[in-house]
C-alpha cells in the first residue's frame, strides 16, 4: 500500500485534507445533493463531521441533508449539540425537532429511533401528563388525546412551542410506530425527570469518551504529566482508536489547512506515506482536537470557537516536534511514527509550564510587588508578558518581540521558548537586584503609603520609584523614592538646565544618580548590564514626557506617569 500510494503522488496531507466532508455553504450543499452517490458519501461519513456540515450551512438550509443521515449520525448530532455539561438543553433539541418535523412524518420517527428513549421521555415528561385510564372509573376532567387502545389518556400541559413539538411527536410515532409510543408513554408516567436525565447523560458520556470528548476535568490531565525528553521512545497511544467508531476527518482537515510552510510539523506530514499511519495520525489528531475541545467547552459546530481550540493543538504539537526532533527536520518523520500526539503535545506544553512554573517562582521570592499590593510593579511590556505566562493557560505577549504589537498569541518555537526564558531571567535580576539601590529598604520592600501621597490611588510601577529616586538624589535628598513637589522639579531643571530643556539634556542629567547608585550597590558586571537595559528606557521616557512640560513652565501632576508627584490639596 505504501508503495502504491507513493507511486500515485500522494502525501499525508493530501489523504488527510481530501478525506473529509468539506461543505462550506448552501450552494456546495445543492451540488453535493444532486450527486448520485450522496446518501452513501453522508453515511460513511463520522457523525461529527456531518454535524459540522449542518452547522455550517446552517439547520434551516440542511433540511434536504437530514434525510440522507444515519441513525447512529442523528444521535451524535444531538449528544454534540444538546448538552451543556451534565445539563440537557431543551432549546438545542426542539430545534433539532423542529427541523426533523418539517422533513415529514416519518423523518420524524427515523429521529426518534434514533435517540435515547430516556431523553424523548425527560422532554415529553416536561410538556405532557399521562393517564393510566381504569374504564371502570370516570376520565380525568381535561382534554384528553387517546392511545389507541384508549388506556393512555395524553393531557398536553407544556408551553405553546414545546408542548406543539411534543403533540407532532407523538401523533407522528403513534402513526408509524406505535411500540415506541407506548415505551415512552410508559417512562414518562412511571419515570423521574432528575433519573431520566441523568441516564441519558451517562449514556450520551460513554459515546462521546469514544471519540476523545471527555468530562472537563478529565479532558485538563492532557496539560499534566512529567517532562518529555527528546527523542523518548514509543508510548502506546493514548485515546480509544476502535476500528469500528470513526473519528472525524473533519477537524483534521481543518487543522492540516492551519499549518504553515515552514512548520516542522506540516513537513512531516508531507512526508508520510504509509497509509496505516495516515489513518492513525488522523484518529489521534481528531481525538486530540476533540479532548481540547471539552477543556473549552466547545462543540465541533462553533467554528468559531473551535478555531482558536484547533490553533492550540497545533502550535503544541509543532512545539513539541520542534523540541522532540532537536531541530532536525529530518527526524521529523521518525517521531511521529514512534509517539502518539498526546505525548507530543504535552513535551510543547511542558516547555511553556516550566516558563509559567518559574515565573510564579519568581513571583514568589517577593520584590514585584509591594508589601500590601497586589499590582506587579513591572512595566510595559515585561508586565503583560509576564501575566500572560500566569495564565492558566500561558499565552506569549508579542510585545517582547515587537513594540508595534500589543496581542497575545500561544508559544509557537522554540525561538519563542528560548526569548521568553531570557526575558524571566531579567525579571529576576530586576526584582532581586531593584530594591538593593535604596540603603534602607534592601530586605524590606516598601508599602504604598512609604512611598508618599503621590501614589494616591494609582498603581505604582519601577520606572516611577527609580526616576523619583533619581531626581530626589539631584535636589540632594538621597536616592529616595518619596514623592515629589511640582516646583522643586521646576526648581532643579531651570538651574541645571539653564540653557535649554531637551530630551536628550533630561536623559543625562537623571542617568547621573542612578548609574552611581548602580555601581555602589550592584555586585555583578551582568546583573548592572540587565538593570542598565531596563533603566536606560525608563529614564529615556521620563525625559520624553518631562521636557515639553518643562518648556511650557507648568507641570500638572495627574499627567505625569513616569514620576511620582504629590498632588495640591
Amino acid at each position: 500500500m505504501s508503495s502504491q500510494l507513493e507511486d500515485r503522488g500522494f502525501s499525508g496531507l493530501s489523504l488527510i485534507l481530501g478525506g473529509a466532508l468539506r461543505i462550506q455553504n448552501k450552494s456546495e450543499l445543492e451540488q453535493f445533493l444532486e450527486q448520485p452517490k450522496a446518501q452513501g458519501l453522508v453515511r460513511s461519513a463520522p457523525y461529527q463531521d456531518v454535524f459540522m456540515v449542518i452547522k455550517t450551512v446552517g439547520l434551516a438550509d440542511s433540511l434536504e441533508f437530514l434525510p440522507l443521515t444515519s441513525r447512529d449520525q442523528r444521535r451524535g448530532f444531538i449528544d454534540l449539540d444538546c448538552w451543556r455539561k451534565d445539563n440537557f438543553h431543551v432549546h438545542s433539541f426542539m430545534e433539532w425537532l423542529a427541523a426533523f418535523i418539517q422533513c415529514g412524518s416519518e423523518e420524524t420517527v427515523r429521529l426518534a429511533r434514533s435517540v435515547d428513549p430516556e431523553l424523548l421521555a425527560y422532554f415529553l415528561k416536561q410538556n405532557i401528563q399521562v393517564h393510566e385510564i381504569d374504564p371502570e372509573e370516570p376520565a380525568p376532567d381535561a382534554p384528553l388525546a387517546w392511545t389507541p387502545d384508549r388506556r393512555f389518556g395524553i393531557e398536553i400541559s407544556g408551553e405553546e412551542e414545546s408542548a406543539t413539538m411534543a403533540r407532532l411527536l407523538l401523533d407522528a410515532v403513534f402513526r408509524f410506530d406505535p411500540s415506541l409510543g407506548y415505551d415512552l408513554l410508559d417512562r414518562v408516567h412511571w419515570g423521574n425527570l432528575v433519573a431520566l436525565e441523568e441516564e441519558a447523560y451517562q449514556n450520551k458520556r460513554r459515546r462521546l469518551e469514544e471519540i476523545g470528548f471527555v468530562d472537563y476535568y478529565e479532558a485538563l490531565e492532557i496539560y499534566c504529566g512529567s517532562p518529555v525528553t527528546p527523542l523518548q521512545g514509543p508510548i502506546s497511544p493514548a485515546f480509544s482508536e476502535r476500528e469500528d467508531i470513526p473519528g472525524s476527518r473533519m477537524l483534521p482537515a481543518l487543522f492540516v489547512a492551519s499549518l504553515s510552510h515552514t512548520d516542522y510539523l506540516r513537513d512531516g506530514l508531507q512526508r508520510l506515506k504509509s497509509h496505516e499511519a495516515i489513518e492513525r495520525i488522523t484518529r489521534s489528531l481528531a481525538a486530540l482536537s476533540n479532548r481540547i475541545l471539552s477543556v473549552y467547552s466547545v462543540t465541533p459546530g462553533d467554528l468559531e470557537k473551535v478555531k482558536p481550540a484547533l490553533e492550540e493543538v497545533r502550535d503544541f504539537l509543532s512545539l513539541g516536534i520542534e523540541y522532540m526532533s532537536k531541530g532536525q527536520q529530518l527526524q521529523v518523520l521518525e517521531i511521529l511514527d514512534s509517539c502518539d500526539l498526546q505525548t507530543i503535545f504535552k513535551a510543547g506544553f511542558s516547555l511553556v509550564a516550566d516558563l509559567q512554573s518559574r515565573a510564579n517562582k519568581i513571583l514568589q521570592a517577593g520584590g514585584l510587588q509591594l508589601q500590601d499590593r497586589s499590582e506587579l510593579l513591572l512595566d510595559s511590556p515585561e508586565l503583560e508578558f509576564f501575566s500572560g505566562l500566569r495564565r492558566q493557560r500561558p499565552l506569549l505577549f508579542e510585545g517582547v518581540q515587537d513594540c508595534h504589537r500589543s496581542s497575545y498569541r500561544n508559544f509557537r518555537t522554540l525561538a519563542d521558548i528560548q526569548q521568553s526564558a531570557l526575558v524571566l531571567d531579567q525579571i529576576e535580576v530586576l526584582s532581586a537586584q531593584f530594591w538593593r539601590l535604596f540603603p534602607y529598604h534592601q530586605k524590606l520592600i516598601p508599602r504604598a503609603k512609604d512611598i508618599g501621597s503621590g501614589c494616591g490611588n494609582r498603581e505604582v510601577r519601577f520606572c516611577q520609584l527609580l526616576n523619583t529616586a533619581s531626581m530626589n538624589s539631584l535636589l540632594s535628598r538621597g536616592f529616595s523614592y518619596q514623592a515629589l513637589d511640582v516646583r522643586a522639579i521646576l526648581d532643579l531643571t531651570r538651574t541645571a538646565l539653564a540653557s535649554s530643556i531637551e530630551k536628550m539634556d533630561l536623559e543625562n542629567l537623571l542617568i547621573g544618580p542612578v548609574e552611581q547608585q548602580v555601581s555602589r550597590q550592584v555586585e555583578t558586571a551582568e546583573d548592572r548590564k540587565v538593570l542598565a537595559m531596563y533603566f536606560t528606557r525608563w529614564i529615556s521616557r521620563c525625559a520624553e514626557e518631562l521636557a515639553p512640560l518643562l518648556r511650557a513652565g507648568e507641570i500638572d501632576p495627574r499627567f505625569l506617569s513616569t514620576l511620582l508627584v504629590r498632588c495640591p490639596l
